[in-house]
């Protein structure tokens, strides 16, 4: 009963915006950014991808003066007194019984221990159950409680903000699962047509907002004569932070997002909590078996392929701010100058992946796409070290952030191309879950190689490596592309060009998931 009216609702919402959009004035191009013609939950959920774009930007920054701070505390040189220390200073010293350059990772530990155990809880939840809305204002409302928190970073405070940042990463995490529920329903709202627009619109506004975040700090760090303090400069773009997600979240869930019945049935006679969480994770099993004997060509791999390579990817943000403070010896607004031009490397990144896809397929473009990653991850981190100018490392950024603007795309895309007709939301649900159920593996290598005394540079090959696993898996996993269409019923796709990088970048799928670059740990 329950679904028949979550349907139906659906459905009388699909043809009043349908019958909207007749007969309507043509817009300018600005306009038409925000135009989503009666169909609330596109807009929220466009507000709440800007504030997770505000945010992400917001903890890099953080993040930097974090570990500056750990290493003053544990007696470390930093700045430009470790500068003129020389390239052979190394400081051993030990802060809460760890290395202060491990801090960083640990958090990342931490947060994707946290989120690998509880998210698959959540999904049963936001699946079985009507709280859908509720469970993600209360993700936001803490999370951005703690961003408030963390403006007041310091000498003396930097340790509680560390374990601050542990539950703010899991609480990111769980607002990108509860946003991502409403995205099939979004589809099926105003069509997959329609939809792709949306999605390249969702992508476009984060991008923009990070960009515009990451240059408003950096201009008023400059101004104000703190680019150098890496604290006052963490303390701003916190406060900035606070105050924007504030809106962005406010607006978006409060005014925009409405709740829903559950997706899914339960069957008669379950009531408590706990009955329907066994039941949902039974269910969850039961869909894992049946995607492993039903879909081994395409779909199987690709989970099992996203597991290794979105925990290298998912890593990458945290473990190279340690890279480039220690090694490199950026300071905090130079961090995040070299995350804008990360972000301003995507772009080029993403005009390429249509092309090679074209020349191949998705899943061949989305391998190469990993091969690439990995040797600009690794040819950075053994070279950056011993570079003339510390500033060499804007070069490495955009070569990354190029890389990273071919692989969500063509990730995005072959995904599209093996999901089963008629599981999309179902199987939307599982691909994030893999995507977390190794996040904490990397961070965890860096830290002990870190530990024991062992470059950074061999822990950011470490977790380059994930990527070259996840990549040799799906070379000798997956079948041809052909068959790989034809298990999901999709193979009418093999008619259809892909030439449009607007179309590319969101697969044309709801259900795709959306890129945060870079993700937060």
């Amino acid at each position: 009963m329950t679904n028949n009216s979550n349907t139906s609702n659906i459905a009388d919402k699909k043809e009043a915006a349908q019958l909207s959009s007749k007969d309507m004035p043509p817009l300018n191009c600005c306009e038409r950014l925000w135009d989503y013609q009666d169909t609330p939950e596109a807009k929220g959920y466009a507000l709440l991808s800007m504030g997770r774009g505000v945010a992400v930007m917001a903890n890099v920054v953080f993040n930097a003066a974090l570990l500056e701070l750990a290493q003053t505390a544990a007696g470390c040189l930093t700045g430009e007194e470790k500068e003129a220390a020389g390239e052979d200073y190394e400081c051993t010293n030990k802060i809460y019984g760890q290395n202060p350059l491990a801090l960083i990772s640990n958090i990342g530990v931490v947060t994707g221990l946290l989120s690998a155990f509880f998210m698959p809880f959540i999904g049963v939840i936001l699946d079985f159950t009507s709280y859908r809305r509720f469970i993600g204002m209360v993700f936001s409302i803490v999370f951005t409680l703690i961003q408030i928190i963390q403006i007041s970073i310091g000498p003396k405070t930097w340790f509680p903000m560390a374990i601050l940042q542990s539950i703010g990463g899991f609480c990111f995490a769980g607002m990108i699962m509860t946003s991502l529920a409403y995205l099939p329903e979004i589809c099926e709202l105003v069509g997959q047509e329609k939809h792709s627009k949306y999605t390249a619109r969702f992508t476009a506004k984060q991008f923009t907002i990070q960009a515009l975040f990451l240059m408003l700090v950096g201009g008023l760090s400059f101004a104000f004569g703190i680019a150098k303090n890496s604290t006052y400069t963490a303390r701003m773009a916190m406060g900035l932070n606070s105050f924007f997600i504030a809106i962005l979240f406010g607006v978006g869930w409060h005014k925009y997002m409405p709740s829903r019945p559950a997706s899914r049935p339960l069957p008669e006679g379950l009531r408590s909590c706990t009955s329907v969480v066994v039941y949902g994770l039974k269910q969850n099993i039961a869909t894992t078996k049946s995607i492993y004997h039903q879909y081994k060509k395409g779909l199987f791999w690709f989970l099992l392929a996203e597991v290794f390579a979105q925990s290298s990817v998912g890593a990458l943000t945290t473990l190279a701010v340690v890279y480039l403070n220690d090694v490199v010896g950026l300071n905090t607004a130079d961090v995040s100058l070299f995350f804008l031009v990360v972000l301003i490397g995507t772009i080029p990144g993403a005009r390429l992946a249509p092309i090679v896809t074209k020349r191949s397929n998705p899943n061949v473009a989305w391998q190469i796409s990993m091969v690439s990653l990995f040797i600009t991850i690794v040819v950075g981190a053994f070279t950056l070290g011993n570079a003339p100018n510390k500033y060499f490392s804007f070069v490495w950024g955009f070569f990354v952030g190029f890389n990273l603007g071919w692989f969500y795309p063509t990730e995005n895309l072959f995904f599209s191309c093996a999901l089963p007709k008629g599981s999309e939301a179902e199987i939307a649900g599982f691909r994030v879950i893999s995507s977390m159920i190794l996040s904490w593996l990397p961070p965890l290598l860096f830290s002990l190689m870190i530990s024991n005394g062992i470059d950074p540079k061999w822990g950011m090959m470490a977790m380059a490596v994930f990527l070259i696993f996840a990549a040799f898996l799906l070379a000798v996993g997956t079948g041809k592309w052909e068959d790989i269409l034809l298990e999901s019923g999709r193979s009418e796709a093999q008619d259809v060009e892909i030439d449009d990088a607007e179309i590319l970048l969101e697969s044309g799928r709801s259900e795709t998931q959306d890129v945060e670059i870079p993700n937060v740990q």
